[in-house]
C-alpha cells in the first residue's frame, strides 16, 4: 500500500455537526477515485428524480465540471488540515486542472456560478402545470366569468376556475360507487348535448349571438351539459420546464471546455535538415506544379525549393503562397493556370471530394483540354476507387497518371524521412525520381495497376490508428493510478514492443502537447476510408471501428486540428457521471 493510502482523515464522529449548505466547497469521494475538489449546488433537473441514498449532496466537480449525488459520510469541508494531503502532486494531469479550476473559481466565482445555474432545475410545482392545463390565465377567466354572466349557472363557472386537488382516500372509498352509477349517465348525457348542439349550429341569430354570447334555442341544460374546452397556453408550457427537456448529454456537451486551436506554424524557407544537406541531389530540369499547400504539402514544396527545383504552387488560401513566391516558387491563381505552366502536377489536399474538385471542377486540372506531354501525380490520401476516377479522367485527356501514397508525419517530411508508395504510369514514376529523392528513404512502386497504392497506404494507416488509440488507452489507466507517465514511456523504451512513433506519440500524450504532425481529423478520414473500403468486401473490422469511434468523438472534443496523439484526451474525460451506490471508502 503506497503512504498516500494510509494517511488518516477526520472521523465520521466528527462531521456529524457539519450542515453542507450550496456553495460549500467541498472534498467528495467517489468509489474508484481520489477525493475530487468539488461544491454543493442545488441538483439539475436531471439528477432531482435519481434515486439515491439518504443523506445525499448533489455536488459539481471542478475540472470535468459534473454533477452526482453524494452521501455527506464522503463529504469534507475544502479547507481543513488535510487540504495539504489531499492537494500534494503525483495526482493524474485531470486533478491538476481541477485544482487549478477551483483556485479560479475562489478568485472570480462568475463564471462557474453561471454554468451551475443554467443547469439547475427550475422548481416548477404541480400546481403551475395544472394551471397551464386548465388554462386559467386572464383571458380564460374573463372567458368564463362572461359565460356565468350570461345564463350559465354559477357552480359550473366555478368548478372551472378551480384547481382540481386530489381526494383523500376515505373520500375517494366513499364516493367511488356513486361516481360508477352516475359515469354511463353522464357520457350518454354529453353525447345527446353534443348531437343537439350540431344539429341547431346553424339557427343561430348572430344578432343575439353578438349581444348576448348564447343563442336562445339553447336551453340551460343543455349549455350545463356541454364541455367547456380549455386551450392549452403553450408559452407559458415552453417557460415552465423547458431546461428540464435538456438532457444530460445535451448539457455536458454545450457546457465542455473550450479547446483552441493550434497554432498554425509559420514556413521558415530558411532552415533546412541536415538529412537533405547530406544527400546528393540533382535537381530535374522539368517544372513541377504543386496544388495545396496544407500541413504536408507545404513542407513538401519547401524542400523541393531548398534542393533547386522549379515550383509552381496554387493554394485556396492564397496568403499561404507568399513565403514560397519569396523563396522563387512561381504562384497561380487557379489550377489549371498550374497545369498549363508546370510539367508534372502534384496533388496533396486533404480529402478525396477535395481531390475531385480540384480534377473536375470550376479552373479544375481538365478545364486544360489537352494534357499531352504532361503528367498528374495524386498524392492525398484517398480511396482507391476516387484514384480509379481521377486516372481515367487524365487519361481521357491524353495525360498521364501516377498515384503516390506518402506515409510519415510532417517531421519525417521536414527530415526528408517518407515512405513513399507509387502505382500507374511508370514513366511518370522515373521523371519524379529527383523528388521522391529530395522527400523520401523509400520509395516503393507497386505496379500499373491504379488503386494498389492507396489500399496499401490504408493498411498501414489502420495499424497506425489502431496503435496509437491503445496507447492513448494505456497511458490513461497510468495516469489514473498517479504512476508517472514518463517512467511508463522510459519502461517501455527498453521493451521489444518499442517503435520510434509510439515513443514520440507518448511523449506528446505526457506533455499535452499536440502540436500536428498529423491532425485528428486526417487519420479520422483514413479509418473512415478503410473501414468504407472493408464494407465493399464484406470484411468484418470491429477494432478499426471502435477505433474510429474514437477519434470521432475526440473531434467532437474540440481537437480535429489537433496531432492524433489528441486521442489521449479522449480518455482523460471519462469521469463518472453519478456517484457509486456504496458507501465509499476514504483515501487521496
Amino acid at each position: 500500500m503506497s503512504k498516500a493510502k494510509k494517511m488518516t482523515l477526520p472521523s465520521i464522529d466528527a462531521m456529524d455537526l457539519i450542515i453542507y449548505k450550496p456553495k460549500d466547497l467541498i472534498w467528495a469521494k467517489m468509489k474508484g477515485f481520489p477525493p475530487w475538489p468539488a461544491m454543493v449546488v442545488e441538483p439539475p433537473v436531471d439528477l432531482i428524480n435519481q434515486t439515491r441514498k439518504a443523506e445525499s449532496k448533489c455536488v459539481f466537480f471542478f475540472g470535468t465540471r459534473n454533477f452526482a449525488w453524494i452521501e455527506t459520510a464522503s463529504i469534507r469541508p475544502f479547507e481543513g488540515t488535510w487540504k495539504e494531503e489531499l492537494s500534494k502532486v503525483g495526482k493524474p494531469n485531470s486533478f491538476k486542472g481541477a485544482m487549478n479550476d477551483i483556485e479560479k473559481y475562489i478568485n472570480n466565482p462568475e463564471e462557474i456560478d453561471a454554468m451551475v445555474m443554467l443547469n439547475v432545475a427550475n422548481h416548477s410545482s404541480e400546481a403551475d402545470f395544472d394551471k397551464i392545463r386548465d388554462g386559467l390565465n386572464n383571458t380564460h377567466e374573463d372567458a368564463e366569468n362572461g359565460a356565468a354572466d350570461n345564463g350559465v349557472e354559477d357552480d359550473v363557472a366555478h368548478k372551472s376556475a378551480t384547481k382540481r386537488t386530489p381526494k383523500s382516500k376515505t373520500v375517494v372509498a366513499s364516493t367511488s360507487k356513486a361516481k360508477s352509477n352516475s359515469a354511463s349517465k353522464s357520457a350518454t348525457k354529453r353525447r345527446r348535448s353534443s348531437k343537439i348542439i350540431a344539429n341547431t349550429k346553424r339557427k343561430r341569430d348572430n344578432s343575439e349571438s353578438a349581444g348576448h354570447g348564447i343563442n336562445d334555442d339553447y336551453s340551460a341544460a343543455e349549455i350545463n351539459a356541454t364541455p367547456i374546452r380549455r386551450k392549452i397556453n403553450t408559452d407559458a408550457l415552453n417557460a415552465i420546464g423547458s431546461t428540464s427537456r435538456r438532457n444530460m448529454n445535451t448539457i455536458a456537451l454545450l457546457d465542455r471546455p473550450v479547446v483552441s486551436r493550434p497554432e498554425a506554424q509559420a514556413i521558415d524557407m530558411n532552415v533546412r535538415s541536415q538529412t537533405l544537406v547530406e544527400r546528393d541531389i540533382q535537381p530535374s530540369n522539368l517544372t513541377f506544379g504543386f496544388l495545396g499547400l496544407g500541413v504536408m504539402g507545404s513542407t513538401i514544396v519547401k524542400d523541393l525549393i531548398c534542393t533547386g527545383h522549379k515550383v509552381v504552387v496554387w493554394n485556396r488560401t492564397m496568403s499561404k503562397c507568399k513565403p514560397f513566391l519569396e523563396a522563387g516558387a512561381d504562384v497561380k491563381d487557379t489550377p489549371m493556370d498550374v497545369v498549363e505552366a508546370a510539367d508534372i502536377i502534384f496533388c496533396c489536399v486533404s480529402d478525396p471530394k477535395a481531390s475531385k474538385d480540384l480534377v473536375f471542377g470550376n479552373c479544375g486540372v481538365l478545364q486544360f483540354k489537352d494534357l499531352c506531354n504532361k503528367a498528374y501525380v495524386e498524392m492525398s490520401t484517398i480511396d482507391p476507387e476516387t484514384s480509379q476516377d481521377i486516372a481515367e479522367g487524365i487519361t481521357q485527356c491524353n495525360g498521364r497518371y501516377l498515384e503516390v501514397q506518402i506515409h510519415g508525419t510532417r517531421q519525417e517530411a521536414e527530415d526528408g524521412m517518407l515512405i513513399i508508395l507509387a502505382g500507374g504510369d511508370r514513366t511518370v514514376f522515373e521523371e519524379c525520381h529527383s523528388c521522391f529523392k529530395t522527400i523520401a528513404k523509400n520509395t516503393f512502386f507497386l505496379g500499373a495497376e491504379v488503386g494498389n497504392a492507396c489500399k496499401v497506404n490504408l493498411i498501414l494507416q489502420t495499424i497506425v490508428g489502431v496503435s496509437l488509440v491503445g496507447l492513448a488507452e494505456a497511458l490513461a489507466l497510468a495516469d489514473r493510478f498517479s504512476i508517472s507517465l514518463k517512467d511508463i514511456i522510459d519502461i517501455f523504451e527498453l521493451t521489444s514492443m518499442k517503435s520510434q512513433l509510439l515513443l514520440a506519440k507518448g511523449k506528446e500524450m505526457a506533455k499535452g502537447d499536440f502540436n500536428p504532425q498529423q491532425p485528428v481529423s486526417h487519420m479520422q478520414k483514413d479509418l473512415r476510408l478503410v473501414l468504407s473500403m472493408a464494407e465493399n468486401l464484406d470484411q468484418s473490422m470491429p477494432v478499426t471501428a471502435i477505433t474510429n469511434e474514437v477519434f470521432k468523438h475526440t473531434k467532437r472534443l474540440g481537437y480535429s486540428e489537433h496531432d492524433s496523439s489528441a486521442v489521449f484526451s479522449f480518455f482523460e474525460q471519462t469521469i463518472p457521471k453519478r456517484a457509486d451506490s456504496e458507501t465509499p471508502s476514504w483515501y487521496p
